[in-house]
């Protein structure tokens, strides 16, 4: 039971795999495990997603928290960044997120949050562990000390008032004309919220996809699915797009001629503005630049070759939050992420799509360049990705396949300098996933597509 709990989350079909009973059994070992280092009763914050079972899940975990001796604040309908922002701002012990990302509706992830909004310690998920068995020998709480269930109403709007603590006002960006954005709101978590931050900073806003009823969130919405945004941007002349997921960490982004950006073009885009603002500085400011950025092992080759240019050091990490928020932490970095659309700043404690967004727009409002041109400062590499499913027995075997890993050597001596190639085991589900990245597309492709083809007929 030890590693039943990760700092990723725990993921699964809701109800008939993430039950009420486990959800039950967590709530209890949670409070009990956070409350053994406190001396007045652990507070939780609880948010959810709008899918459809996240209410029934929720309703269980309050209840063992309670029956833990813990008080559970119910935050609703919230991005699990949202709760992390307010963890950190708050006083609480601890938080649960019951989300799922840019997972379809039946599926759902359960992640916990540590007091200051970071991933709650492996050693901590530990402890939860060893008490979730309903044979362990934990006592529960009398009628009279049992815990407290307390619905919070305004957590949306104390959450936007720390995203606009973080953001410049429209005064101080002089901006003349408002900018029109399209938001997808994928019928997730931001759903409820995007309009309002986004017209707090001076853009005009066109909505889509801002009606959740439980089952269409992230259904051919959002960062799953940009056609229906790039054509929005083109049809209404706006000045950018932003999708997201359900959950609101995620962000992609669509310039005014309808061409997608990936997280690693986004970050250029953060990073330039970095240092363009510490050049025109009218007195001496710590260069945060200097320390450098964290990046991912899937981050695009052109993001590496921008970053080598500008003398920014990379600090290289496995493609999970709590990798990239340690390298943050450790090295007192500024800025992190890489092309999937999670973003890392360190103001804030988990990747948070709107704050991306909005400080996306906010540079177009202050340089008054198009959000195509400031693209533009890194060249961006095609990448290829395959996922290839393996049987059950053949995960983590696979890599001393002598067939499999001389393919993959010749292709890569084949490729040289011109690409690299990543071939890893999807931890969640019995796959690999191999992704090629390279200037010539057609190459990398069918690289791609020989190294899966050898995978799949050696694991049969």
């Amino acid at each position: 039971m030890s590693r039943f709990l990760r700092p990723e989350g725990l993921r699964g079909v809701a109800i008939t795999e993430i039950t009420c009973e486990l959800m039950l059994r967590l709530g209890r070992a949670a409070a009990q495990a956070v409350g053994r280092s406190s001396n007045h009763p652990p507070v939780f914050y609880i948010s959810h997603d709008p899918r459809r079972a996240a209410e029934a899940l929720e309703a269980a975990l309050c209840a063992g928290i309670c029956a833990g001796g813990g008080i559970a604040h119910t935050l609703g309908v919230l991005p699990s960044s949202g709760m992390a922002m307010m963890l950190s701002a708050e006083d609480a012990e601890a938080g649960i997120a019951l989300t799922g990302g840019d997972l379809p509706f039946e599926s759902i992830c359960v992640r916990l949050y540590s007091r200051n909004g970071a991933p709650m310690s492996p050693e901590l998920l530990d402890e939860i562990s060893g008490l979730l068995p309903s044979s362990a020998a934990l006592p529960l709480k009398s009628h009279q000390n049992c815990g407290l269930i307390a619905r919070q109403t305004d957590a949306q709007k104390r959450y936007l008032r720390l995203l606009a603590a973080r953001l410049n006002t429209p005064a101080d960006l002089q901006q003349s004309k408002p900018l029109r954005v399209a938001l997808d709101c994928a019928n997730g978590s931001v759903s409820g919220i995007a309009e309002a931050l986004f017209r707090h900073i001076g853009a005009e806003v066109l909505l889509m996809n801002y009606n959740p009823d439980g089952i269409n969130i992230n259904r051919d919405c959002g960062v799953q699915s940009m056609k229906p945004l790039l054509e929005l941007v083109k049809d209404y002349n706006c000045n950018a797009g932003f999708a997201f997921d359900g959950d609101g960490g995620r962000c992609l982004a669509v310039d005014e001629s309808g061409e997608l950006l990936d997280g690693d073009r986004m970050l250029a885009i953060l990073c330039e503005d970095r240092l363009q603002q510490q050049e025109t500085a009218r007195r001496p400011a710590p260069n945060v630049m200097q320390r450098g950025v964290a990046a991912t092992v899937m981050t695009n080759l052109g993001f590496l070759r921008y970053a080598k240019a500008k003398n920014i050091p990379l600090h290289i990490t496995q493609p999970a939050p709590q990798f990239v928020l340690d390298k943050m932490h450790n090295f007192g970095l500024a800025l992190g992420g890489d092309g999937s659309g999670y973003l890392y700043f360190d103001d804030a404690p988990a990747p948070d799509g709107l704050l991306t967004a909005a400080r996306i727009l906010q540079v177009m409002q202050r340089t008054g360049q198009p959000l195509s041109k400031l693209s533009g400062v890194m060249e961006h590499d095609p990448q290829v990705a395959v996922s290839v499913r393996i049987p059950q027995y053949w995960r983590e075997i696979w890599k001393n396949d002598p067939q499999i890993t001389r393919f993959i050597a010749a292709c890569e001596d084949e490729l040289g300098t011109d690409g690299r190639i990543l071939v890893r085991e999807r931890r969640d589900d019995a796959s690999i996933r191999v992704m090629l990245e390279g200037r010539d597309f057609k190459r990398i492709n069918n690289y791609a597509f020989a190294i899966a083809e050898v995978i799949q007929t050696r694991t049969k």
